[in-house]
């Protein structure tokens, strides 16, 4: 099959079509491609986004462990108060 298509193109043929594949793809790229300044906006833009979520999620996570802390001191404080009531109350029906 190589042999057929060298028969159909001479090597300068040759040579020369696939240096102007090349130029027309290198062109439809740089058509499509954004501009530089546009591009180093984009970078900056997600840069952003990811320090705010990391921002974020260490906010959340400060907000969980001070809410955690709190339920438990809320529960003892209320295991405490239960307990008191009950030496009160033993104390009271023991007179």
């Amino acid at each position: 099959m190589e042999e057929r298509r060298r028969a159909l193109l001479s090597e300068e043929q040759h040579r020369s079509l696939i240096d102007a594949i090349q130029e027309a793809i290198r062109f439809g790229f740089t058509a499509t491609a954004i501009p530089q300044d546009q591009h180093r906006q984009h970078h900056e833009y997600l840069s952003t986004l990811l320090e705010d979520r990391k921002r974020r999620l260490l906010r959340n996570e400060k907000i969980r462990a001070s809410v955690l802390g709190w339920l438990v001191i809320t529960v003892l404080g209320g295991i405490g108060t239960g307990v008191y009531q009950l030496f009160i109350t033993a104390k009271e029906h023991w007179k």
